[in-house]
């Protein structure tokens, strides 16, 4: 009998035990569920998901719970997990914008475009003065290629919070997609105006007024970026190639060097810097730049027909005939090509060869002197007085004071 006694008292204990379990059960999740919002905040990824995770457990009907261990899990880059549980809260709750909101970021981030587009939608119908929602809506059309709406949306976004820099910063990029360097500098520019700028924000800056040839503007904002960040090969071959443009060919290719001894396969410093050496008259040392970034890029236009000018100061003039048609054969429309041929075979006395070059010239660039002038003499060369007087004429109407003597030795009647 007392057996029995303590056996009732035992499972009388359990059933307590469990009941106060199930009573206290909510409070514990919540208390799971604070502990996980504090440490998320901290970026504690890890340590929040196992918090809330145990708040889920214990309550399954709350929508926060898999909201928040969504959120720790897209801290860890778990992205397809983590829209399994936004789906979850949505489930419950389906109200909530930043449900809507968050999946549509993680279904980006998945590569899943569609899917995210319509959940940024749906976030925006629920709430369409979030911000964020509209940031993140232009963060996918970019991804998307329709950079027009991506800068709809980052305008938006910046008219109802003009302290989201990423905003200018996004919109910046996207404006340069369409090649409005001017509007994605003026993004930068805001971007800049506040103490902590990134290297990135003068890097794409810079970059941009390169583009608009502004090139001491570049040089400036280039250089901050190297100053942040002197491990960023595109800063350092953009800075070369702003120096270059300034004819300030020393530090061009200062610079350009220190890029490729970052990478010494960047294959388009070494056509920039063979540039700089071919400006700077240093002829050999530019051919033997041009040669490497050939060899490591074979269809690299510029860098081929910087070579064939090399290769004409040189007086290997054949070599530079086969550059310019290499060129040509690569890009028929790459005119100065065409002229620059024509020279070299004009040089060699091919002057047959030399006059349809001067044409394909001087029709894409009708107000050039000198190719009037030089396809003058070798009309006359061919024998052609009449074409090659016209040619020298048209030369000295343009200003080019040389056809003026060519004009009185072999155009008498065109002088008088």
């Amino acid at each position: 009998m007392k057996s029995k006694n303590i056996l009732i008292a035992l499972i009388a204990v359990v059933v307590i035990a469990v009941f106060g379990y199930i009573i206290m059960r909510p409070k514990l999740a919540q208390k799971n569920y604070n502990q996980g919002v504090v440490l998320l905040d901290s970026l504690k990824y890890k340590d929040a998901f196992e918090k809330f995770d145990k708040a889920v457990k214990m309550n399954p009907n709350i929508a926060d719970y898999y909201y928040y261990r969504a959120l720790s899990l897209a801290g860890m880059d778990k992205n397809q997990e983590a829209i399994e549980d936004y789906s979850k809260a949505i489930a419950i709750d389906s109200s909530r914008f930043d449900f809507f909101l968050y999946r549509g970021v993680a279904s980006r981030k998945t590569n899943q475009p569609n899917l995210a587009l319509a959940d940024l939608n749906k976030a925006i119908a629920l709430n369409d003065s979030s911000s964020k929602a509209y940031y993140e809506r232009g963060l996918l059309n970019a991804a998307m290629m329709n950079f027009d709406e991506s800068i709809k949306d980052y305008n938006r976004s910046i008219e109802l919070d003009g302290t989201n820099l990423e905003a200018f910063y996004s919109r910046g990029e996207s404006f340069a997609n369409l090649s409005d360097f001017k509007g994605a500098i003026a993004d930068y520019d805001k971007m800049i105006e506040g103490s902590n700028a990134i290297a990135d924000a003068y890097k794409k800056r810079g970059i941009f007024k390169l583009k608009i040839q502004d090139y001491d503007g570049a040089v400036k904002d280039l250089l901050i970026a190297t100053e942040k960040d002197q491990t960023d090969k595109e800063v350092l071959y953009n800075l070369g190639d702003a120096y270059s443009n300034i004819k300030d060919y020393s530090n061009s290719i200062k610079y350009i060097d220190k890029a490729l001894a970052i990478d010494p396969k960047y294959d388009i410093a070494y056509g920039v810097k063979g540039g700089a050496l071919l400006r700077k008259g240093d002829f050999r040392a530019a051919m033997q730049s041009f040669d490497k970034a050939i060899a490591l890029k074979p269809d690299y236009l510029r860098a081929i027909y910087g070579r064939g000018i090399c290769k004409a100061f040189l007086k290997d003039y054949k070599g530079s005939i086969a550059d310019f048609t290499k060129v040509i054969a690569l890009d028929k429309n790459y005119t100065q090509a065409y002229y620059n041929r024509a020279v070299s075979k004009a040089i060699l006395e091919n002057h047959k060869e030399a006059l349809p070059d001067y044409d394909v010239a001087i029709s894409a660039d009708p107000k050039n002197p000198e190719a009037y002038y030089n396809r003058g003499i070798s009309r006359i060369n061919v024998q052609d007085t009449k074409g090659g007087c016209e040619d020298f004429n048209k030369a000295l109407e343009l200003g080019y004071k040389p056809a003026e003597q060519m004009i009185n030795i072999y155009c008498p009647k065109t002088n008088n």
